[in-house]
């Protein structure tokens, strides 16, 4: 393959938005050298890469993932990541950066989600000249073409990738989806492993064996850890007591979640908020 990029790196800014409800805030590319270290940026909006060639390394909520040309990985806001180029053939990405209040709704309709940021796929040439008209037209200063392609590119995701993963699912990621969708909707409640299995009427080994395979975790330690990054995004954003916002993520036990809390996290749950609120930063990514 020959050169991606006329040069090796090129971002840019988008900082006044159109609107608060879906903004276009920053896009880009880079050539990654074998040697870059990996990079671990705390960031509090979403940011979406397309691997185009070479091959790379995703960490984020502690499980490494590898990325390949054709595949799309996303970071959400406020959470711990980790990302760096394969020594021996480091990837070329593009990316853009999206803030606002309906980004989350519109992103979860391309698959994309803060429990499924990753699709991996096929080199896809159509991607690939939508992530670069976006910058072009960004770099061009048309704003509002440039939002329109970053829609045009959603849609693509939606119809052309998405949709046609989820008709070619294996049994077994067809209930896995199933699992991550009743943990999801019902992880404040007093759930447990049993009642997931039932609720998909499976036996609750089988369940193990799944996130084994596709998380490398149980399914106990995934609704913890579920549990306390929605208590994080409380401590953060709502006024709710310690005891209240454990009741409210799923813990029976107040004492219990603030000791889950700060093995997970490194700091008790008020250490967290005070942190947050003092600096303005996830404390998870300092």
């Amino acid at each position: 393959m020959g050169r991606v990029f006329e040069d090796d790196t090129g971002v840019l800014f988008n900082s006044t938005p159109i609107s608060n409800d879906f903004h276009l805030y920053e896009c880009g590319y880079e050539e990654c050298k074998p040697t870059k270290p990996f990079e671990f940026v705390p960031i509090d909006y979403w940011v979406i890469h397309y691997c185009i060639a070479g091959e790379g390394y995703f960490q984020i909520l502690d499980k490494q993932n590898h990325i390949k040309a054709g595949d799309i990985f996303m970071i959400p806001p406020h959470t711990r990541n980790k990302y760096y180029p394969d020594s021996d053939h480091p990837w070329s990405y593009r990316w853009i950066g999206l803030r606002g209040s309906n980004v989350k709704k519109i992103l979860s309709l391309c698959g994309l989600s803060p429990e499924n940021y990753i699709i991996h796929h096929n080199m896809d040439s159509n991607l690939d000249r939508l992530f670069e008209k976006i910058y072009l037209d960004l770099q061009k200063g048309q704003g509002l073409m440039a939002l329109g392609s970053v829609l045009y590119l959603l849609d693509y995701i939606q119809n052309n990738i998405r949709n046609s993963k989820l008709d070619h699912l294996s049994p077994g990621e067809t209930y896995f989806h199933k699992i991550l969708n009743y943990i999801h909707k019902n992880y404040f409640n007093d759930i447990s492993v049993s009642d997931i299995a039932e609720s998909n009427n499976i036996d609750r080994t089988y369940v193990f064996k799944l996130f084994q395979k596709y998380m490398g975790i149980s399914p106990s330690q995934y609704l913890q850890h579920y549990r306390l990054d929605k208590a994080c995004v409380l401590l953060r954003k709502s006024s709710l007591s310690i005891t209240d916002i454990g009741y409210a993520v799923g813990f029976q036990h107040s004492p219990y979640f603030t000791k889950v809390f700060k093995d997970y996290i490194g700091v008790s749950p008020s250490e967290y908020r005070k942190n947050f609120m003092k600096f303005g930063n996830d404390p998870k990514n300092t």
